[in-house]
């Protein structure tokens, strides 16, 4: 049996969240960055101009060991979300961000991130969860963090 939830994020909201979590991002990233006009990302490292795909998550860290990768973000559509969007759109650096906590988990390499996840999904027979949004439904999965530490570093700051 999958895992449903019965809330719907509405996307105007979603986005101000997303907005809020980019500037701070953008404050604090260790590199210089820039907003990337285009969809296939959300910043450019202005100096090594490697392609930076930032994922916020606004859920409390401390009450979960996971990530939630979105596997679909259009599950009917089935369009690519998450790693594997970033896969498909050959991005250099995958951050997931717990924006309560000012924390995000950087990969630098997506290609073995999303093996490992596919490999994780497998091997656990992971049942997908669904997240109603208006309109369209987004598909993903709990991955415990501890299971993908080999790939990430954490980076942590301080806004005061």
């Amino acid at each position: 049996m999958s895992e449903n939830s019965d809330k719907v994020f509405s996307f105007k909201t979603q986005l101000e969240v997303g907005d809020r979590a980019e500037q701070l991002f953008l404050e604090y990233y260790p590199k210089k960055l820039k907003i990337y006009p285009g969809r296939e990302w959300d910043f450019t490292e202005v100096y090594s101009k490697k392609s930076v795909e930032l994922k916020t998550d606004t859920y409390n860290m401390d009450k979960t060991d996971n990530f939630f990768m979105e596997r679909y973000s259009d599950m009917h559509r089935e369009t690519p979300g998450g790693p594997w969007r970033a896969k498909q759109d050959d991005v250099d650096i995958f951050c997931y961000y717990f924006s309560r906590h000012n924390t995000w988990f950087q990969f630098n390499n997506i290609p073995k991130l999303v093996r490992k996840i596919d490999k994780i999904i497998l091997q656990q027979k992971l049942r997908p969860i669904y997240i109603k949004n208006q309109g369209w439904i987004t598909s993903g999965y709990k991955i415990n963090r501890s299971e993908l530490d080999e790939l990430y570093d954490i980076y942590q700051f301080d806004t005061e």
